[in-house]
């Protein structure tokens, strides 16, 4: 029987567990439009021909009948009672949650959104107390409004019921995000890793049975690297310029080639950074900014020479800093310059740097892959592993042309044995 434009109640009767006199059990059927449909037997047992399906109500004028049709119309009326009140909630109501809501079941129903300002929230405070850095808050909040936008956009709602999410609801984000946006792929895979950790929070809390992303495989494609050859550091570290931002930009780019340091901690580097290690030689020793994982770097010759040229600089004795580094917008349009002037024809950024360091400088020379690992601050070597297949390719090509070399400058006699 429809009670409202949305809700429907209906009694039935279940004849899979029938007893051996023939009765059936009644239950109540819940639909609410655009759920799935619930329900729950209301425990008495009646012969099937003395029951009107139709009007749902049990025939006669017995005492059994008036008791079973007044528990009929008091269920009917508590199932219209709770739905109005969960109306009033301003959430969608689905017949699971009426039902709970009859039976005495109180679970606490909680939406995506809700969650995502749950996780925010928490986030925000850390962010206060310097446990986690704002700019990853940011990316937290530039999520949530991925997400509003691809639930309002695509599926219509200002928010959804957790239980309301499925495995498409990933697919579906993936497809807005990527063809709507026109967001690269590894970014929109960056959003879908968000969310698959905001349901995941949400079954830690108890707020959802399971995941339904748990499934979802965040899949990457590794972008091609620029990295500089020696040739190329050698260039950049022997130019100098007479324009005073250019040649400290150029001065902080080499410097971050040889240590490894991405622009924030480079930037962020004071006296205090730098130690004497228990080998007697002068380290930086610090967490990494991103990660908070200890980044430990003894210094190279050319780095300290770097760090001693501006050790009187205004900018550094005033904000108490190691090197003279600007915004990180201003640093990348110097870096353009530098990399005109040097005709090098790559697009120097502070990844470049990093990614020479991890290639060019360390594991090219032989240092092993666990140390560079170390010294980049990586969660996990698997991370530091993209930088050897970096310097594989690399060791092929350069043998491959040495080969060519070498072959040439054989004499025939020696050829034809080399070929045998």
């Amino acid at each position: 029987m429809k009670v409202s434009q949305d809700l429907s109640i209906l009694f039935h009767l279940r004849y899979d567990n029938m007893n051996p006199s023939g009765k059936a059990t009644i239950c109540v059927r819940i639909t609410v439009t655009g759920f799935p449909r619930d329900g729950f037997s209301l425990g008495y047992k009646v012969d099937p021909t003395k029951f009107n399906k139709e009007a749902g109500i049990f025939m006669g004028k017995s005492a059994e009948a008036i008791e079973i049709n007044n528990q009929l119309q008091h269920v009917r009326g508590e199932l219209l009672r709770h739905y109005n009140l969960l109306k009033k909630q301003g959430s969608a109501v689905t017949p699971t949650m009426i039902k709970n809501a009859y039976l005495g079941v109180h679970q606490e129903k909680r939406t995506l959104l809700e969650v995502v300002d749950f996780h925010n929230g928490k986030f925000k405070e850390k962010v206060d107390k310097g446990k986690r850095e704002n700019s990853t808050y940011k990316k937290w909040l530039t999520t949530k409004d991925k997400i509003t936008a691809f639930l309002s956009g695509v599926l219509k709602m200002k928010d959804i019921p957790l239980e309301r999410i499925e495995f498409s609801f990933a697919e579906d984000f993936f497809d807005y995000l990527t063809l709507t946006e026109g967001i690269q792929d590894n970014t929109a895979m960056k959003y879908l890793k968000n969310t698959k950790q905001l349901l995941k929070l949400a079954v830690q809390r108890k707020w959802l049975q399971c995941n339904p992303l748990q499934d979802y495989v965040c899949s990457y494609i590794n972008p091609e690297r620029d990295i500089l050859t020696v040739a190329e550091l050698s260039t950049l570290y022997h130019k100098q310029f007479s324009i005073p931002r250019l040649q400290e930009a150029k001065d902080a780019y080499v410097f971050m080639t040889l240590t490894g340091y991405a622009y924030k901690d480079a930037q962020l580097l004071t006296p205090d950074s730098i130690t004497k290690y228990f080998d007697g030689e002068d380290w930086i020793v610090k967490n990494r900014e991103k990660t908070w994982c200890r980044e430990n770097v003894p210094l190279l010759p050319l780095a300290k020479e770097i760090l001693r040229k501006y050790r009187e600089h205004p900018h550094c004795v005033a904000n108490n800093v190691l090197l003279p580094i600007k915004s990180n917008q201003r640093f990348n349009g110097y870096l353009k310059e530098i990399s005109d002037l040097c005709g090098i024809q790559k697009n120097l950024t502070t990844h470049t740097a990093r990614h020479t360091f991890a290639t060019t400088v360390t594991l090219a020379n032989g240092v092993p892959l666990e140390t560079v690992s170390a010294m980049l601050g990586h969660k996990s070597i698997r991370t530091t592993q993209i930088y050897a297949k970096i310097v594989a390719s690399k060791v092929s090509d350069d043998m491959r042309a040495l080969k060519n070399r070498f072959n040439l400058s054989l004499p025939d006699s020696m050829l034809s044995v080399a070929v045998a």
